[in-house]
């Protein structure tokens, strides 16, 4: 619509007879550029303050107020001619904010527009406005997409040789011969002897390197993958999830499904970023939008190192090393390197000095915001960069460090300038480089043994995950110091099986609030106690028994205490379960072995109305064993069923 040409062309309607606090719509039907157009022109308080024109051929209208164009509906423009905001929501289309002057008027609209209100007609010629804009926006991805290059084959190769490298031998033993079928080659065969899963061999067919495999005849590995393409003027880096799968039978096969596309123009770092709108989808069946609708983004991933020599130029990124990190198939942020590296320029000498996990860690723990303290960023070389010495340099180097080797390197050099000096040992270091132990989670520990060499020592033997393990230790020491015991001393701090120590430390503690809280509790308790056996008579329709297990009920506030206590749960942690048994509500029963009948097993609460199970847990309200805890559960219901009313079986976490 050509709106302003369509304004001067076209006196104002007259105006109203009346000067009215409401906004008043005057009509016409104009012609103009040989079709007609509907013109609304809005009074208020006897002034001409808006212009509104409606084109029915073209599903298009627009108004002029206050001295600019509105493509707002008419209901937000007799808002503006009133000196109102616009709304937005149902008043928005449905406000009352202006009225035709006459029902002429009102008649010369409709008739026009074909419709019941002006409303209506502008809700379709929005909608047609919003689809018309749509098929526009899809046409102009499709085009930028249209112009992206192909994945190069080589890439492809790469993925194969490099990210998922070897292949299977899957082979099923039969009583006279074993079958096999090699995934390097494709083919399938059999001889009398076979192999140890897991054992590596070669193909009997093609002599290939293979690694036997006999618990599935299938395996499948994942992994993320950077392109970086030079396109035209500009320049795009897509990601990529590679999923290889090795089949009995067939060779192994490589899909590439793209996620996301950053369109950047040359000599930029920054572009627009246009997401997959499916799932698993590779580049020629994929459909790009710029809104992120199913939440992909770019991870750290593998870079394709093929075609870097003539990419990163495009970004200025030629001198920095990105070239050296996908040759070692370093896994990192690309994204964030590119778009910050000018930066960060320091990331050149980490990269160019062989520091390709450390560069990883930084990219994956600060992104785009916020630098770290351990690095110098005013440094004119490595040493200072890493504000460490020579030696300790070359020690970095060797081990490949991340960001946690650095902070324990520094550690070392920073108490050797306080006199205090720590000698690490090269060991010690690589133990806790491959670990991923941090200087931050350690700290509370050394400050007990003192000696980096000893605590790594000492982590060797205990068979925890290091970063569980720091958290074991730590609590223990805490609770040790609580107690009194003296930290100082080996046999304290350096127990022989930390997490049984911890969780006998824990059991000692919690049976001692436990004995304060019987104590505190004990008139209270007492009083439960009566209550709780004037109805055992009732409870006791609950004891049960098999050959393997048995159901006791419990019989006062103290077995529950006792009993959550022991299975980490909080049916015995307040007086909800004591109060309900006493009112005769629910019960509290025990599920045992018979061949341990004292250790407690499971925890059951029950509905003393209708015999319905609420629920049923063991340890940290887990459920082992289920299924065979259902059928003894069944077997039970059956035996209350014979007494009583039938046992439903309703869960719910015991808290």
């Amino acid at each position: 619509m050509k709106r302003t040409a369509i304004m001067k062309n076209t006196p104002p309607c007259q105006f109203p007879e009346q000067i009215s606090d409401e906004v008043l719509g005057v009509s016409q039907v104009v012609e103009f550029d040989g079709k007609e157009i509907l013109n609304i022109d809005l009074f208020y308080m006897g002034c001409l303050r808006a212009r509104y024109f409606a084109d029915k051929e073209e599903k298009a209208h627009a108004a002029f107020a206050d001295g600019k164009w509105y493509s707002c509906m008419i209901n937000n423009v007799a808002r503006v001619c009133k000196s109102l905001e616009t709304v937005k929501g149902d008043s928005y289309y449905y406000g009352d904010d202006w009225e035709f002057a006459t029902d002429e008027d009102k008649q010369t609209a409709l008739e026009y527009l074909g419709t019941y209100s002006v409303t209506s007609f502008e809700v379709s010629a929005n909608q047609v406005k919003y689809e018309r804009a749509y098929q526009r926006k899809c046409k102009r991805i499709d085009e930028i997409m249209g112009n992206i290059p192909c994945v190069p084959d080589a890439m492809e190769d790469w993925v194969q040789q490099e990210i998922f490298p070897g292949n299977y031998l899957f082979f099923k033993k039969g009583k006279k011969r074993t079958d096999y079928a090699c995934t390097a080659c494709g083919e399938h065969s059999w001889k009398k002897k076979g192999w140890k899963h897991g054992e590596m061999t070669v193909c009997p067919k093609c002599g290939a390197s293979v690694k036997a495999y006999s618990r599935k005849q299938e395996r499948t590995a994942k992994a993320p993958v950077i392109l970086l393409q030079a396109c035209g003027e500009e320049w795009v880096e897509r990601q990529f999830r590679a999923v290889c799968t090795w089949k009995a039978g067939e060779t192994k096969e490589v899909q590439l499904y793209e996620e996301a596309r950053a369109i950047i123009p040359k000599g930029e770092c920054w572009g627009k970023v246009y997401y997959g709108t499916e799932s698993d989808a590779d580049e020629f069946s994929q459909d790009w939008w710029d809104k992120n609708q199913l939440n992909k983004r770019f991870m750290p991933s593998y870079l394709y190192p093929g075609n870097l020599d003539e990419v990163l130029p495009y970004g200025k990124l030629q001198n920095s090393g990105l070239d050296l990190l996908a040759k070692k198939k370093e896994k990192l942020e690309v994204n964030k390197f590119i778009t910050t590296f000018q930066q960060r320029p320091w990331l050149e000498y980490l990269t160019k000095t062989g520091l390709s996990r450390l560069v990883a860690d930084i990219m994956g723990k600060y992104g785009w915001w916020g630098e770290p303290n351990a690095i110098c960023r005013s440094a004119e070389n490595l040493k200072e960069l890493l504000r460490l010495d020579g030696n300790r340099v070359s020690r970095m180097k060797r081990l490949n460090g991340g960001f946690n080797t650095l902070e324990w390197l520094q550690y070392e050099k920073e108490r050797e300038g306080t006199g205090q000096r720590i000698k690490i040992s090269q060991e010690s270091l690589e133990y806790l480089t491959v670990k991923n132990v941090s200087k931050s989670n350690c700290e509370e520990i050394l400050k007990e043994l003192g000696s980096v060499n000893r605590m790594v020592n000492y982590m060797k033997k205990q068979r925890i995950n290091p970063q569980t393990l720091t958290q074991i230790w730590r609590d223990y020491l805490k609770m040790a110091r609580d107690e009194g015991m003296d930290t100082s001393d080996d046999i304290v701090r350096l127990p022989k099986d930390l997490k049984t120590r911890h969780d006998q430390l824990v059991e000692l503690i919690n049976a001692r609030k436990d004995e304060e809280r019987l104590k505190k509790e004990k008139k209270k308790y007492a009083g439960l106690n009566k209550k709780i056996e004037k109805q055992l008579p009732v409870a006791k329709r609950y004891y049960w028994e098999d050959d393997n297990y048995m159901i006791i009920p419990a019989g006062n506030c103290e077995d529950l205490v006792a009993e959550g206590r022991t299975l980490h749960h909080c049916v015995g942690s307040s007086n909800h379960y004591m109060e309900n048994m006493a009112e005769g509500k629910t019960w509290i029963l025990f599920l045992r072995k018979k061949e341990n009948p004292k250790k407690p097993y499971y925890t059951i609460e029950i509905d003393m109305k209708d015999d319905t199970i609420l629920q049923y847990y063991a340890e940290y309200d887990r459920k082992p064993d289920q299924k065979a805890i259902s059928r003894v559960l069944d077997k039970f219901k059956r035996s209350i069923k014979r007494q009583q009313a039938p046992v439903r079986i309703r869960t719910a976490a015991i808290a």
